[in-house]
């Protein structure tokens, strides 16, 4: 299957329902819809993105950041 969803890890477990997927969706669903809308949560996490971005990039050399992304 193809598509263009991040399944988070927890998505294929066993313990997973149906409704917990129906439900993921969906809000990863509206998440999208926010963005290319620029609402104001959109904007938020854009500069949130912008400032995280600009801290790891100005202490880049003191913690390896890739395991808390």
């Amino acid at each position: 299957m193809t598509t263009d969803y991040q399944f988070p890890t927890w998505f294929w477990d066993p313990e997973t329902t149906d409704e917990d997927r129906h439900i993921w969706m969906t809000q990863d669903r509206c998440r999208r819809q926010a963005m290319r809308q620029d609402t104001p949560w959109a904007r938020a996490v854009r500069k949130q993105i912008k400032r995280e971005t600009r801290r790891q990039e100005a202490r880049s050399g003191t913690v390896d950041v890739t395991d808390y992304c």
